[in-house]
């Protein structure tokens, strides 16, 4: 499978005046990408105690990256010709995982993705403010035109299964979407060993699991996942979201307390596997 991500770039740069926005960077440049490439920035909570637990799963996705994209992180409030920002065509990909880039540009990219022969888009919204509703489905409508696959995950790791068979494919082969472990307990309720089976798309399911190993099942292994689910740190946006009625972060959160909560559970002996 090839992907092609379209994202902003982290300019450190701010609006000028009142007539300019600034879009998102930081969930794609700081957590997504680096988490696909298995590079050292996807995980450094535990700085020099750090063993790179996340080795022991095959994690870096580079291969499959087909493009990656970087657009402005600064704009006119309203974009007139959103087409000058993009490139001409895009090389071909399966799914084009569209992460925190202008609305005006966002509508336009369906027909650009058909004509690179892409099957899917993906557009995670770890904002309130990131893709309106009008945006959303102005967006939706140029996709079915267009025969395109499409997601809108409000936050990313709340994505799930459903109608469409290559974003069903793209979640199993990165193994990111809402989060799943398996955890394997002792005769005392003691988490000896945890396995990721599928991670949020920062790649937070990694660092939990580190930090479950050890804890008791119950009260104490739901502290340890508001710790470090929470310390990670999530990027969810912390306004009220108007569709959710909630803050996009404490989704996040309910996310990683359900995996807990719903975990495959394998009775071991202790010291064994």
């Amino acid at each position: 499978m090839k992907i092609t991500i379209i994202y902003s770039e982290k300019s450190g740069k701010h609006p000028e005046n009142i007539f300019q926005m600034k879009t998102d960077s930081r969930f794609a440049n700081v957590k997504f990408i680096p988490h696909l490439k298995d590079e050292p920035l996807a995980c450094n909570l535990c700085g020099k105690k750090c063993y790179w637990c996340r080795g022991q799963y095959p994690l870096d996705f580079s291969e499959h990256i087909q493009e990656l994209i970087e657009l402005p992180d600064i704009y006119p409030l309203f974009v007139d010709e959103p087409l000058e920002y993009l490139p001409k065509t895009f090389l071909p990909s399966d799914v084009f995982v569209v992460i925190g880039v202008h609305q005006d540009i966002l509508v336009e990219l369906p027909r650009l993705i058909n004509e690179a022969g892409g099957k899917a888009i993906l557009v995670p919204c770890e904002g309130s403010d990131w893709v309106s509703r009008w945006t959303r489905e102005k967006t939706i409508e140029e996709c079915e035109r267009f025969g395109l696959e499409y997601d809108f995950p409000k936050p990313f790791c709340a994505m799930k299964k459903g109608k469409f068979e290559t974003i069903n494919r793209f979640m199993d082969f990165f193994r990111i979407g809402k989060p799943k472990i398996r955890l394997y307990i002792d005769e005392e309720d003691i988490i000896r060993k945890v396995d990721v089976l599928v991670s949020a798309p920062c790649g937070n399911g990694y660092n939990i699991a580190k930090h479950l190993l050890g804890v008791k099942l119950g009260e104490d292994a739901k502290k340890c996942v508001a710790k470090y689910w929470h310390s990670f740190p999530c990027m969810g946006g912390m306004q009220i979201d108007p569709e959710l009625g909630d803050t996009i972060l404490h989704i996040g959160g309910y996310l990683h307390y359900n995996a807990l909560d719903h975990a495959e559970i394998v009775r071991i002996q202790k010291n064994r596997e």
